[in-house]
Protein backbone atom coordinates (compact mmCIF):
# COMPACT_ATOMS: atom_id res chain seq x y z
CA UNK A 1 0.00 0.00 0.00
CA UNK A 2 2.77 2.59 0.97
CA UNK A 3 4.60 2.02 -2.65
CA UNK A 4 0.93 3.09 -4.12
CA UNK A 5 0.67 5.85 -2.75
CA UNK A 6 4.75 6.71 -2.85
CA UNK A 7 4.34 5.94 -6.48
CA UNK A 8 1.76 7.87 -6.84
CA UNK A 9 3.21 11.06 -5.16
CA UNK A 10 6.24 10.95 -7.14
CA UNK A 11 5.15 12.52 -10.44
CA UNK A 12 8.56 11.22 -11.89
CA UNK A 13 7.99 7.28 -11.82
CA UNK A 14 5.15 5.88 -14.20
CA UNK A 15 2.71 4.10 -12.34
CA UNK A 16 2.20 0.31 -12.83
CA UNK A 17 -1.28 -0.79 -14.42
CA UNK A 18 -1.79 -2.85 -11.11
CA UNK A 19 -0.96 -0.15 -8.66
CA UNK A 20 -3.49 2.30 -11.10
CA UNK A 21 -6.01 -0.44 -10.78
CA UNK A 22 -5.96 -0.60 -6.90
CA UNK A 23 -5.92 3.08 -6.73
CA UNK A 24 -9.00 3.09 -8.45
CA UNK A 25 -10.64 0.20 -6.43
CA UNK A 26 -9.67 2.15 -3.00
CA UNK A 27 -10.91 4.80 -4.46
CA UNK A 28 -14.53 3.43 -5.28
CA UNK A 29 -14.91 1.98 -2.10
CA UNK A 30 -14.02 5.42 -0.49
CA UNK A 31 -17.01 6.56 -2.16
CA UNK A 32 -19.08 3.64 -1.10
CA UNK A 33 -18.23 3.74 2.45
CA UNK A 34 -19.09 7.87 2.69
CA UNK A 35 -22.44 6.90 0.56
CA UNK A 36 -23.29 4.16 3.44
CA UNK A 37 -21.91 6.56 5.98
CA UNK A 38 -24.83 9.00 4.66
CA UNK A 39 -27.54 6.72 4.41
CA UNK A 40 -27.01 5.90 8.09
CA UNK A 41 -26.78 9.27 9.54
CA UNK A 42 -30.17 10.19 7.45
CA UNK A 43 -31.81 6.92 8.70
CA UNK A 44 -31.19 7.79 12.41
CA UNK A 45 -32.50 11.17 12.15
CA UNK A 46 -35.21 9.95 11.12
CA UNK A 47 -35.75 7.42 13.63
CA UNK A 48 -34.32 10.26 16.16
CA UNK A 49 -37.47 12.38 14.69
CA UNK A 50 -40.45 9.86 14.73
CA UNK A 51 -39.79 9.02 18.04
CA UNK A 52 -39.13 12.82 19.71
CA UNK A 53 -42.79 13.63 20.02
CA UNK A 54 -40.81 17.18 21.45
CA UNK A 55 -39.59 17.94 17.80
CA UNK A 56 -42.74 17.27 16.34
CA UNK A 57 -44.66 19.87 17.91
CA UNK A 58 -41.86 22.33 17.32
CA UNK A 59 -42.20 21.56 14.01
CA UNK A 60 -45.69 20.65 12.84
CA UNK A 61 -44.70 21.48 9.17
CA UNK A 62 -41.94 18.62 8.70
CA UNK A 63 -44.28 16.40 10.41
CA UNK A 64 -46.73 16.56 7.54
CA UNK A 65 -44.42 16.05 4.79
CA UNK A 66 -43.00 13.17 6.74
CA UNK A 67 -47.02 11.69 6.59
CA UNK A 68 -46.84 12.73 2.78
CA UNK A 69 -43.94 10.81 2.33
CA UNK A 70 -44.80 8.11 3.58
CA UNK A 71 -48.11 7.87 2.00
CA UNK A 72 -46.62 7.99 -1.12
CA UNK A 73 -44.31 5.02 -0.69
CA UNK A 74 -47.10 3.25 0.69
CA UNK A 75 -49.30 4.03 -2.13
CA UNK A 76 -46.49 2.15 -4.39
CA UNK A 77 -46.36 -1.20 -1.73
CA UNK A 78 -48.55 -3.73 -3.54
CA UNK A 79 -49.48 -5.31 -0.53
CA UNK A 80 -50.84 -2.10 1.25
CA UNK A 81 -52.60 -1.18 -1.65
CA UNK A 82 -54.41 -4.51 -1.85
CA UNK A 83 -55.27 -4.33 1.66
CA UNK A 84 -57.17 -1.23 1.81
CA UNK A 85 -59.95 -0.13 -0.39
CA UNK A 86 -59.65 2.66 -3.43
CA UNK A 87 -59.48 5.61 -2.37
CA UNK A 88 -61.67 8.24 -3.57
CA UNK A 89 -60.65 11.10 -6.62
CA UNK A 90 -59.87 14.60 -5.36
CA UNK A 91 -62.13 17.37 -5.68
CA UNK A 92 -61.27 19.02 -8.89
CA UNK A 93 -59.75 15.86 -10.50
CA UNK A 94 -61.59 13.88 -12.63
CA UNK A 95 -59.11 10.68 -13.63
CA UNK A 96 -57.70 10.16 -17.52
CA UNK A 97 -58.77 11.40 -20.18
CA UNK A 98 -58.27 10.04 -24.11
CA UNK A 99 -58.01 12.79 -26.26
CA UNK A 100 -58.81 11.13 -30.01
CA UNK A 101 -58.09 13.33 -32.97
CA UNK A 102 -59.29 16.07 -30.15
CA UNK A 103 -57.10 19.19 -29.15
CA UNK A 104 -57.12 19.80 -25.47
CA UNK A 105 -58.36 23.31 -26.02
CA UNK A 106 -61.37 21.99 -28.14
CA UNK A 107 -61.76 19.28 -25.20
CA UNK A 108 -61.71 21.28 -23.01
CA UNK A 109 -64.51 23.73 -24.75
CA UNK A 110 -66.59 20.67 -24.84
CA UNK A 111 -66.20 20.10 -21.47
CA UNK A 112 -67.26 23.07 -20.18
CA UNK A 113 -70.61 23.05 -22.58
CA UNK A 114 -71.50 19.89 -21.31
CA UNK A 115 -71.16 20.94 -17.37
CA UNK A 116 -72.96 24.14 -18.21
CA UNK A 117 -75.73 22.41 -20.12
CA UNK A 118 -76.46 20.02 -17.63
CA UNK A 119 -75.66 22.68 -14.56
CA UNK A 120 -73.30 20.50 -12.81
CA UNK A 121 -70.10 21.68 -12.04
CA UNK A 122 -67.32 20.01 -14.00
CA UNK A 123 -65.40 18.82 -11.40
CA UNK A 124 -68.45 16.56 -10.69
CA UNK A 125 -68.10 14.97 -13.99
CA UNK A 126 -66.19 12.02 -15.09
CA UNK A 127 -65.01 12.30 -18.87
CA UNK A 128 -63.71 9.38 -20.13
CA UNK A 129 -62.64 10.10 -23.71
CA UNK A 130 -63.66 12.54 -26.53
CA UNK A 131 -63.38 11.48 -30.46
CA UNK A 132 -63.65 13.59 -32.94
CA UNK A 133 -66.19 12.18 -35.59
CA UNK A 134 -65.55 13.09 -38.93
CA UNK A 135 -69.26 14.05 -41.47
CA UNK A 136 -69.22 11.53 -44.36
CA UNK A 137 -69.82 13.88 -47.42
Amino acid sequence: MDLILASVLNKDENVAPLDALYLALIGIAVVFVVLIVLMLVIWLMGKIFDSSAKLREKHPELNQKLQNAKAKIMFWKKEQAQAEPAQEVANGTCGELKLINVEERDAAMIMAIVADNLGTPLNELRFISIKKVEDEK
